[in-house]
Protein backbone atom coordinates (compact mmCIF):
# COMPACT_ATOMS: atom_id res chain seq x y z
CA UNK A 1 0.00 0.00 0.00
CA UNK A 2 2.99 2.34 0.82
CA UNK A 3 4.36 1.73 -2.71
CA UNK A 4 0.83 2.38 -4.18
CA UNK A 5 0.22 5.62 -2.11
CA UNK A 6 3.99 6.87 -3.15
CA UNK A 7 3.35 5.98 -6.55
CA UNK A 8 -0.30 7.60 -6.78
CA UNK A 9 1.21 10.78 -4.91
CA UNK A 10 3.60 11.10 -7.75
CA UNK A 11 1.20 11.22 -10.18
CA UNK A 12 -0.92 13.53 -8.65
CA UNK A 13 2.20 16.16 -8.11
CA UNK A 14 3.59 15.23 -11.36
CA UNK A 15 -0.23 16.32 -13.03
CA UNK A 16 -0.56 19.32 -10.85
CA UNK A 17 3.10 20.21 -12.07
CA UNK A 18 2.73 19.66 -15.53
CA UNK A 19 -1.04 21.44 -15.96
CA UNK A 20 0.51 24.57 -13.99
CA UNK A 21 -1.54 24.22 -10.85
CA UNK A 22 1.04 22.86 -8.42
CA UNK A 23 3.39 25.66 -6.54
CA UNK A 24 5.96 25.50 -4.46
CA UNK A 25 5.79 27.84 -1.17
CA UNK A 26 9.67 28.40 -0.68
CA UNK A 27 10.32 29.92 2.75
CA UNK A 28 13.70 29.95 4.17
CA UNK A 29 13.84 26.44 5.57
CA UNK A 30 16.40 23.66 7.14
CA UNK A 31 17.45 21.29 4.40
CA UNK A 32 19.21 19.08 6.71
CA UNK A 33 15.65 19.04 8.36
CA UNK A 34 13.97 17.93 5.36
CA UNK A 35 16.51 15.58 4.19
CA UNK A 36 15.68 13.46 7.75
CA UNK A 37 12.33 14.03 7.43
CA UNK A 38 12.50 12.36 3.99
CA UNK A 39 14.71 9.52 5.45
CA UNK A 40 12.42 8.56 7.96
CA UNK A 41 9.34 8.49 5.24
CA UNK A 42 11.53 6.26 3.41
CA UNK A 43 12.48 3.91 6.63
CA UNK A 44 10.22 1.63 6.21
CA UNK A 45 10.91 0.41 2.37
CA UNK A 46 14.70 0.89 3.40
CA UNK A 47 14.15 -2.04 5.58
CA UNK A 48 11.87 -4.14 4.06
CA UNK A 49 14.55 -4.17 1.18
CA UNK A 50 17.67 -4.84 3.63
CA UNK A 51 19.23 -1.81 2.60
CA UNK A 52 21.66 0.73 4.93
CA UNK A 53 21.18 4.41 3.99
CA UNK A 54 24.29 6.37 5.39
CA UNK A 55 23.86 10.70 5.93
CA UNK A 56 26.55 12.21 5.42
CA UNK A 57 25.66 16.36 6.16
CA UNK A 58 27.76 18.93 7.66
CA UNK A 59 26.67 20.94 10.85
CA UNK A 60 26.90 24.53 9.24
CA UNK A 61 24.88 23.96 6.07
CA UNK A 62 23.49 27.56 4.80
CA UNK A 63 19.96 28.71 4.53
CA UNK A 64 18.17 27.80 2.00
CA UNK A 65 14.74 28.74 0.62
CA UNK A 66 12.85 25.55 -0.21
CA UNK A 67 9.19 23.83 0.00
CA UNK A 68 9.87 21.36 2.76
CA UNK A 69 7.41 18.78 1.35
CA UNK A 70 8.61 19.37 -2.12
CA UNK A 71 12.60 18.58 -0.84
CA UNK A 72 11.35 15.41 0.83
CA UNK A 73 9.40 14.11 -2.04
CA UNK A 74 12.67 14.50 -4.46
CA UNK A 75 15.07 12.91 -1.52
CA UNK A 76 12.32 10.22 -1.28
CA UNK A 77 12.49 9.94 -5.77
CA UNK A 78 16.46 9.58 -5.09
CA UNK A 79 16.01 7.32 -2.56
CA UNK A 80 13.97 4.80 -4.47
CA UNK A 81 15.88 4.83 -7.56
CA UNK A 82 19.39 3.51 -5.68
CA UNK A 83 17.41 0.97 -3.69
CA UNK A 84 15.47 -0.36 -7.15
CA UNK A 85 18.65 -0.03 -9.07
CA UNK A 86 21.59 -0.31 -6.21
CA UNK A 87 20.75 -4.05 -6.50
CA UNK A 88 21.00 -4.26 -2.23
CA UNK A 89 23.86 -2.33 -1.85
CA UNK A 90 24.74 0.48 0.63
CA UNK A 91 23.03 3.59 -0.17
CA UNK A 92 24.62 7.21 0.47
CA UNK A 93 22.90 9.87 1.06
CA UNK A 94 25.51 13.35 1.38
CA UNK A 95 24.58 16.93 1.78
CA UNK A 96 27.08 19.20 0.74
CA UNK A 97 28.30 23.30 -0.22
CA UNK A 98 30.44 24.45 -2.71
CA UNK A 99 30.51 27.90 -3.52
CA UNK A 100 27.14 29.47 -3.05
CA UNK A 101 24.97 26.14 -3.69
CA UNK A 102 24.16 22.69 -1.51
CA UNK A 103 24.40 19.66 -2.86
CA UNK A 104 21.75 16.74 -2.46
CA UNK A 105 23.69 13.47 -3.80
CA UNK A 106 22.08 9.93 -3.34
CA UNK A 107 25.08 7.05 -4.46
CA UNK A 108 24.33 3.46 -4.68
CA UNK A 109 27.26 0.69 -5.11
CA UNK A 110 25.09 -1.34 -8.12
CA UNK A 111 25.83 -1.19 -11.92
CA UNK A 112 25.44 2.56 -12.44
CA UNK A 113 23.80 4.19 -15.75
CA UNK A 114 24.67 2.99 -18.82
CA UNK A 115 26.15 6.41 -20.93
CA UNK A 116 23.59 6.60 -23.41
CA UNK A 117 20.59 7.20 -20.54
CA UNK A 118 22.73 9.64 -18.26
CA UNK A 119 21.09 12.70 -19.85
CA UNK A 120 17.90 11.00 -20.48
CA UNK A 121 16.76 9.63 -16.92
CA UNK A 122 14.98 13.14 -15.75
CA UNK A 123 12.76 12.75 -18.94
CA UNK A 124 9.49 11.90 -17.99
CA UNK A 125 8.11 8.02 -18.19
CA UNK A 126 11.91 7.44 -19.30
CA UNK A 127 13.00 3.76 -18.13
CA UNK A 128 16.38 2.62 -19.33
CA UNK A 129 16.85 -0.47 -21.79
CA UNK A 130 18.67 -2.53 -18.72
CA UNK A 131 15.26 -1.40 -16.77
CA UNK A 132 13.50 -5.42 -17.30
CA UNK A 133 11.31 -6.08 -14.37
CA UNK A 134 12.02 -2.97 -12.36
CA UNK A 135 9.21 -1.67 -11.04
CA UNK A 136 8.26 1.85 -11.69
CA UNK A 137 6.52 4.53 -13.89
CA UNK A 138 9.44 6.85 -15.25
CA UNK A 139 8.49 10.27 -13.65
CA UNK A 140 10.05 9.81 -10.35
CA UNK A 141 13.29 11.77 -11.71
CA UNK A 142 11.29 13.95 -13.43
CA UNK A 143 9.69 15.08 -10.85
CA UNK A 144 13.26 15.63 -8.92
CA UNK A 145 14.25 18.09 -11.74
CA UNK A 146 11.30 19.95 -11.76
CA UNK A 147 11.51 20.71 -7.97
CA UNK A 148 15.11 21.23 -8.55
CA UNK A 149 14.44 23.87 -11.20
CA UNK A 150 11.16 25.15 -9.44
CA UNK A 151 13.92 26.01 -6.12
CA UNK A 152 16.41 28.08 -8.93
CA UNK A 153 18.65 24.74 -9.31
CA UNK A 154 19.49 21.85 -11.45
CA UNK A 155 19.33 17.98 -11.81
CA UNK A 156 22.13 15.91 -12.39
CA UNK A 157 23.28 12.54 -12.79
CA UNK A 158 26.44 10.57 -13.26
CA UNK A 159 28.29 7.33 -12.63
CA UNK A 160 30.61 6.80 -9.62
CA UNK A 161 34.24 6.13 -10.14
CA UNK A 162 34.63 2.31 -8.48
CA UNK A 163 30.66 1.73 -9.80
CA UNK A 164 27.31 2.38 -8.97
CA UNK A 165 25.64 5.40 -9.88
CA UNK A 166 24.85 8.93 -7.76
CA UNK A 167 21.74 10.93 -8.72
CA UNK A 168 21.31 14.71 -7.24
CA UNK A 169 20.01 18.28 -7.39
CA UNK A 170 21.78 21.05 -6.10
CA UNK A 171 19.66 24.42 -4.69
CA UNK A 172 21.40 28.10 -4.42
CA UNK A 173 22.06 29.17 -0.87
CA UNK A 174 19.46 31.78 0.54
CA UNK A 175 22.01 34.18 0.62
CA UNK A 176 23.52 33.79 -3.21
Amino acid sequence: SERLTSLIDNVLDFSALESGQGTYRLKQGDLAEAVERALEAFHYRSEQEGVEIELEAPEDLPPVLIDQEAIALAVINLLDNAVKYGGQTRVELELSTRRSVVDISVRDHGPGIPSQSLQLVFDRFYRGPDSGPTRGSGIGLSLVRHIAQAHGGRAWARNAAGGGAVVGFWIPAASA
